[in-house]
């Protein structure tokens, strides 16, 4: 108010010390002045009342309604955000308000400014949307994001996650500054929450898609590597997007003997793609399928009931590793060690033994051949049996051709 003319009511005037008393209230609202309870009883909810703006705060204006305050909160002040009420007011504004709630036993008055506007949200479905694109000013930067007025009174927030294809969660503040105009789309509208989701990303070329576009399932692909985790390898594609190499598909050998001290930062690759997924931007890789699996290819070759040779390589009390071809590998259990029972598989195996076993079966998952010595015995000793059964067979028969020809021999002999 300070250099502001206004007019004032001399209250109080003493001659003897020369002290004047003025009221700037009084002579606004005039002589009658009400008690704040008779001033109270004649405002009701919903009425529109006039006021003047006696003090602003961080979270408000108070109104002197002419004896009473009441309190506009920063949110009813604007129908857009605002960070303080000095955005949209100034002490000694004249304005109406509304009566929001009352509490006339606390003479207390809530009061609504931008309830006297029409609610811009009233016809945000028949003007927006979904995938509509538009070109509007950054209104405020956060922390999760960008908020961007698409109408006036209306902010919708286009979140980290949708600023960029290629970086899910980049720094707002170090990519845009308030005022930018940007190009937004809109993914979704929510009345009931008044919240309008945007999308800065949508509105460019998506390097996933491209890709998708470009390459196919089983090419093989180029690229350096851009990190080493884990659990696997992350190349750069084209388009700046990355592709997953896991720790399982580095090499057919088990995973857990792959060392990923032997590939280096910067290096360039080949692989091949295993599958591309474009909406959830994955696009997984792998080394070991540039070859022919050597376990698929010894499945193929060695059908379950085939005999095979190997070398025990690790003993342990119930089973035995046999290595029986470079990167195939054979498991011995205790079980199938001999037709006869034993307590201990290092009792009878010790390491560097050739085995000779009969294949029982594979397990896929651990990419080992099931093997069996007491099947192996089992079928010798059956194969014995029923030769040593054919031999005597034959030779009855044998025997008894010889005895019976001799015998006509004989009586013809007799005869004559």
């Amino acid at each position: 108010l300070e250099g502001t003319n206004s007019e004032f009511k001399v209250i109080k005037a003493e001659k003897r010390s020369n002290n004047i008393v003025l009221s700037r209230k009084a002579a606004i609202h005039g002589d009658n002045f009400e008690s704040k309870t008779e001033l109270i009883e004649k405002i009701n909810e919903g009425d529109v009342v006039e006021g003047i703006v006696k003090n602003l705060t961080d979270y408000g204006a108070f109104i002197d309604l002419g004896g009473i305050y009441g309190l506009l909160h920063i949110t009813d002040i604007s129908w857009k955000k605002i960070k303080h009420p000095s955005q949209q007011l100034s002490i000694a504004d004249k304005l109406k308000v509304k009566v929001l709630a009352l509490d006339k036993e606390k003479h207390r008055v809530s009061l609504g400014l931008k309830q006297l506007d029409q609610d811009p949200w009233d016809k945000i479905i028949e003007e927006f949307e979904i995938d509509q694109k538009m070109t509007c000013a950054i209104s405020n930067i956060t922390d999760y994001g960008l908020f961007v007025e698409i109408k006036d009174g209306i902010e919708g927030l286009v979140h980290v996650s949708e600023i960029d294809w290629t970086n899910n969660n980049p720094n707002p503040h170090k990519i845009a500054k308030i005022g930018d105009e940007v190009e937004v789309m809109i993914l979704d509208i929510d009345s009931e929450k008044r919240r309008v989701s945007l999308g800065i990303k949508q509105c460019l070329e998506n390097p996933w898609k491209t890709f998708s576009q470009n390459f196919s399932k089983s090419d093989n692909i180029k690229g350096t590597i851009k990190s080493i985790t884990d659990f696997g390898i992350f190349i750069g594609l084209p388009g700046n997007i990355d592709g997953l190499i896991h720790i399982s598909d580095i090499s057919w050998d088990n995973e857990n003997t792959i060392n990923l001290s032997e590939y280096e930062k910067g290096t360039e690759i080949e692989a091949v793609i295993l599958s591309i997924d474009p909406n959830r931007q994955r696009i997984s890789l792998g080394i070991k399928q540039l070859q022919n699996d050597p376990f698929t290819i010894f499945k193929n070759n060695n059908p379950k009931g085939k005999t095979v040779n190997g070398v025990a390589t690790e003993i342990d009390e119930n089973n035995a590793l046999v290595l029986i071809e470079e990167s195939i590998k054979g498991l011995l259990n205790i079980s199938e060690v001999s037709q006869g029972r034993i307590q201990d598989v290092r009792a009878v195996i010790k390491s560097g033994d050739e085995i000779e076993a009969k294949i029982i079966g594979f397990d896929n998952k651990n990419r080992t051949v099931k093997l069996s010595i007491k099947a192996k015995e089992e079928t010798e000793e059956r194969e014995a049996v029923e030769s040593y059964k054919a031999d005597e067979s034959e030779s009855i028969a044998k025997t008894s051709l010889g005895d019976l020809l001799k015998s006509k021999f004989t009586k013809k002999d007799k005869n004559e």
